[in-house]
């Protein structure tokens, strides 16, 4: 749109100067030309005896810029005629048949004794019109560099502008996604600072309230598991003690010796056993057994015999050394990190051995699974966190508030390192 405006105004302007030249070089033309027949006109009328004054006559025209002259006998033969001025630098044919402006012609007769002539005046426009293509050539690659100034920094506006809202796109794309760590880099002009500052606001305010949502995410979770481990434990301390001796004391009925004592006995106790397997169902739901429920060394060695039975040829070397005190999420978290490096070592790494190590070091858990495979697919960017299991195994990580760290050893292997508090802070959400 904008090279079709230059264009235009290019065109309008050409027009209007081609116009403005015309009548120009016609008045400037004209004026020499009636000039200079009123001059022989007043000449020829003085006692004119030979045609050696007429010869002087038009030698007078020699050199001159608009008018040529010649003396011309009663035969139309030239006997004499001037040269205008050269033309240095003529204007091309076109802009001369577009600019110049019709020829004049006058024709002065005088009549010698014995010898008729005339003098035939003509207009020459040449030097004018080469006069106006000098200028408006000028004028013309100044309005040319203009345009060509103007498209160029229309060209580097509109691109910083598409590459701005191209990041603009993908952020929002990205913030679509899910992941609200987007930002913008505020660059250009104060408006594409003030849109830039915004989605950065946006972005920001976003990752706020998932932070919240996952904290109360995470302390309902911990609300409720701490509210059914209640629930178990009264369950179990207060219904299971009368339950048992409910079955005491219909064993000792039954001890009595009469039929119907036996018999309301037995009924007795199987009533109380069946109590107790639905006891034993609601303690499973309210606190089900996970994997941690003997502890964390023991459920990493679990891990570790299960892929050991189905790898006998990788070699696995455990150090778990945890002092007292750890939160359960964070163990639940430790154990996952351990979980998922371990599966992905075995199954895509063809390591031969892999070591694993729990510790605590500066009031943090630092999780860490190294093994000596082939490491990650050449061209995956390392074992990208946007596979599912790594995903996961960050999001966790994230919960509890730590840091998780994936170093690919180009071809030697992979180490997962996992670092996370030692007891976990809670905010006001």
């Amino acid at each position: 749109m904008m090279a079709v405006v230059l264009a235009t105004c290019v065109l309008a302007a050409g027009a209007l100067l081609s116009l403005h030249a015309r009548e120009l070089a016609a008045a400037e033309v004209g004026t020499a030309f009636r000039g200079s027949v009123l001059s022989v006109t007043d000449t020829l009328r003085s006692n004119v005896q030979h045609t050696v004054t007429l010869r002087q006559v038009v030698q007078s025209f020699q050199g001159q810029r608009h008018v040529r002259a010649a003396l011309v006998n009663e035969d139309g033969r030239i006997i004499v005629q001037s040269d205008p001025a050269p033309v240095t630098n003529p204007a091309p044919p076109w802009f001369e048949a577009l600019v110049a402006p019709p020829s004049m012609t006058a024709t002065i007769p005088f009549a010698l004794k014995g010898y008729p002539c005339l003098v035939r005046l003509t207009s020459d426009p040449r030097n004018k019109v080469a006069e106006i293509w000098a200028s408006a050539k000028d004028t013309f690659a100044i309005m040319l560099l203009l345009c060509v100034m103007t498209m160029i920094v229309v060209s580097l506006a509109t691109a910083a502008a598409s590459r701005f809202f191209a990041q603009f796109r993908a952020g929002l794309m990205t913030i679509a996604a899910g992941n609200y760590s987007a930002r913008i880099a505020g660059a250009g002009p104060r408006e594409f600072w003030e849109l830039a500052r915004g989605f950065n606001d946006m972005a920001a305010q976003l990752a706020e309230l998932q932070r919240r949502n996952n904290q109360l995410g995470v302390q309902l979770e911990t609300t409720q598991a701490d509210e059914r481990a209640g629930l178990a434990r009264d369950l179990h301390d207060e219904i299971g003690p009368h339950l048992f001796a409910l079955q005491v004391d219909a064993k000792a009925v039954s001890k009595l010796g009469t039929p119907e004592a036996e018999q309301l006995g037995f009924a007795v106790r199987d009533t109380v056993g069946r109590i107790q397997q639905e006891v034993s169902a609601i303690l499973r739901r309210l606190r089900p057994l996970t994997q941690l429920e003997f502890g964390l060394e023991q459920a990493i060695a679990d891990l570790v015999a299960f892929w050991a039975r189905r790898h006998p040829g990788v070699a696995f070397e455990t150090r778990i050394d945890l002092a007292g005190g750890v939160d359960r999420m964070i163990e639940e978290t430790a154990y996952r990190v351990v979980q998922e490096s371990l599966s992905n070592a075995v199954r895509h790494g063809q390591p031969s051995r892999i070591d694993i190590s729990v510790d605590v070091e500066d009031q943090n858990v630092v999780v860490a699974v190294s093994d000596n495979g082939r490491g990650a697919p050449a061209g995956s960017a390392g074992m990208s966190l946007g596979q599912a299991g790594i995903a996961g195994m960050e999001h966790r990580v994230k919960d509890a508030q730590g840091t998780l760290y994936i170093e690919n050893m180009n071809g030697q292997g992979v180490i997962v390192r996992a670092v996370l508090p030692l007891l976990r802070s809670y905010e006001a959400a």
